[in-house]
C-alpha cells in the first residue's frame, strides 16, 4: 500500500518519508501503560467505548498510556481465548530503582489478570493502587514464571487509513513467522492509535517502552531480541516513552548508535543543564552529554489531503556535540 490515495493526495506516511521526517522525540511522555483487551471494531477514539471510559480516566490521571488491545491472531471478536465477558487487563509501571517522577527509560514492571468486563475500572485501580511488581517483569495471570515481551502494532483504522492498511500488513507478516526470542515469550497484539500515524506502521515494544516507525518484520526481531546492526533501524527510532522530553529521546537515540542494544535493556536517565545541554546517565555506557536544538519545521498532513493545507507541524530535533562525560 504505497503512493496517493484519495483522489491523488498522499498518505500521510508517504508523505512523512517523502520528506525524510525525523521520527525521534515523536514517543510521548507516560510513568506507564495499560493494556485493556477490547473487541473489535473500535470507534476513532477507544476512551469512547462505555466499558472503558473509566480505565481511559484512571490511566490519564496517572500520567499512563491507555491502550486497547486485541490479539493478533484472535478470532473477529478478539476475545476467542477469554470466557464471555472477561478481559485481559495489562499494566507496564517503572521498576522499583528507577519508579522515581522523571527519572527516564527502562524496563518496565508487569502486572496482569483477567477481570470481567463489568469491573474493569476496579481492576485497573487495583492495579495502579498495588506495590509495584519486584521484578522487572513479572509473571503472569497463569501463573508461569517465562518472561513476556508484549509487541503492539496499530492497526486503528478508523483513525487513520495508513495505520489500517499498513499496521495490518505487518501484522499478517508476523502471524505468518513469528518473532522468536531465547530469553522471553513474545505475544502479538493489534493495538488503537499508539500516536504518529504519519510514522504508520507504528510499534510499540513492552516492557522497553521503545515506540517504533515504519516498522517492518525485520525491525520488530531488532527491536524484541536487541540483536541485529542498530544502525539499520536507529533512524526510524521514535524514543522510549518514559523518558521525558523529545530533546531527552533525541540525545537517547545518539547514544544508542554509538554502544548498541543493551543501552535499551537497562535503565538510563536524562535531564536538562542548561543552554539546550541535556545530560543521559545509563548504567552500561556512562554519561554522555550533548546539546540539542531545534531544526526542520515540517507540515503534517491529516492522511489524503494537501499538504499546502496543513494546519498541525512537525518539529525535528538536532543533537551536536555528543560526548562521553563519565565512562563506565
Amino acid at each position: 500500500m504505497t503512493g496517493t490515495i484519495g483522489g491523488g493526495a498522499p498518505a500521510c506516511t508517504d508523505w512523512a518519508r517523502g520528506q525524510r521526517l525525523d521520527p525521534i522525540g515523536t514517543a510521548g511522555y507516560y510513568q506507564g501503560f495499560v493494556l485493556v483487551e477490547q473487541p473489535l471494531p473500535w470507534p476513532a477514539d477507544v476512551a469512547q467505548i462505555p466499558e472503558l471510559s473509566g480505565v481511559a480516566r484512571l490511566a490519564a490521571q496517572a500520567d499512563m498510556r491507555f491502550q486497547a488491545i486485541v490479539g493478533a491472531e484472535s478470532a473477529s471478536d478478539g476475545l476467542a481465548e477469554r470466557p464471555a465477558g472477561e478481559r485481559r487487563v495489562i499494566c507496564y509501571r517503572p521498576a522499583p530503582s528507577t519508579s522515581a517522577p522523571g527519572v527516564g527509560g527502562g524496563p518496565l514492571s508487569r502486572s496482569e489478570l483477567v477481570a470481567p468486563v463489568s469491573g474493569l475500572t476496579d481492576a485497573v485501580a487495583g492495579l495502579l493502587a498495588s506495590p509495584t511488581p519486584a521484578a522487572k517483569v513479572d509473571a503472569g495471570p497463569e501463573g508461569g514464571s517465562e518472561p513476556e515481551v508484549d509487541v503492539l502494532v496499530c492497526t486503528h483504522g478508523r483513525r487513520d487509513i495508513c495505520c489500517g492498511g499498513r499496521g495490518m500488513d505487518l501484522v499478517a507478516e508476523l502471524v505468518e513467522q513469528p518473532v522468536m526470542s531465547a530469553t522471553a515469550r513474545v505475544r502479538l497484539w493489534r493495538t488503537s492509535h499508539t500516536g504518529g500515524h504519519r510514522f504508520a506502521p507504528t510499534c510499540i515494544v513492552l516492557p522497553a517502552a521503545t515506540l517504533w516507525a515504519w516498522a517492518d518484520a525485520s525491525l520488530v526481531v531488532n527491536a524484541v531480541t536487541g540483536t541485529g546492526p542498530v544502525e539499520g533501524v536507529v533512524s526510524r527510532y521514535r524514543g522510549c516513552a518514559c523518558l521525558g522530553t523529545p530533546a531527552h529521546q533525541a540525545v537517547e537515540r545518539a547514544v544508542l548508535a554509538e554502544v548498541g542494544w543493551p543501552l535499551l535493556a537497562t535503565a538510563r536517565r536524562a535531564w536538562d543543564a542548561g543552554e539546550g545541554r541535556v545530560v543521559l546517565e545509563t548504567d552500561v555506557a556512562g554519561t554522555w552529554e550533548a546539546v540539542v536544538h531545534e531544526g526542520r519545521c515540517v507540515p503534517q498532513p491529516e492522511c489524503r489531503t494537501d499538504p499546502a493545507m496543513a494546519t498541525k507541524f512537525g518539529v525535528e530535533w538536532v543533537v551536536e556535540g555528543l560526548r562521553q562525560v563519565v565512562v563506565v
